[in-house]
């Protein structure tokens, strides 16, 4: 049973998560943005693919806030997407870290190690009422 009252107090965790998972979002969406700038830029897929990818990052970043909105609300089952999420970023991370964006790729990696830290913390799982809390 998830904690949905708005007069508990959300942990720092659980604050961290929150804000963590809604600055991957921002992430994702600005980067759409982005693309969306340069879809007539040359490039290996045809307008379709690139309209397509688009769809795709627009639809993860939604999907994202709404996650990290609803985990906020203390939603239980947002636990499930938010690690498959930072799986996804680790793997993808590792994938960059020679070139350019080794920057980018260590900040990935601590933000979704302390993530997955904060989100099985003692507190974290206590607000999502998966343990009595103290």
């Amino acid at each position: 049973m998830s904690n949905n009252e708005s007069s508990v107090s959300r942990p720092t965790s659980v604050l961290t998560v929150a804000a963590l998972t809604m600055l991957e979002a921002i992430a994702v969406l600005v980067y759409a943005a982005n693309y969306l700038l340069h879809l007539s830029d040359e490039g290996n897929l045809n307008m379709g693919g690139r309209i397509f990818m688009l769809v795709l990052c627009l639809a993860a970043g939604a999907w994202q806030v709404s996650v990290s909105l609803n985990f906020f609300k203390g939603k239980a089952f947002t636990r499930a997407p938010i690690i498959v999420w930072q799986l996804f970023q680790l793997i993808l991370s590792f994938s960059f870290m020679q070139g350019p964006f080794t920057g980018i790729a260590i900040a990935a990696i601590v933000v979704a190690a302390v993530t997955i830290v904060m989100l099985f913390a003692p507190k974290t799982t206590a607000f999502l009422g998966d343990r009595p809390q103290s």
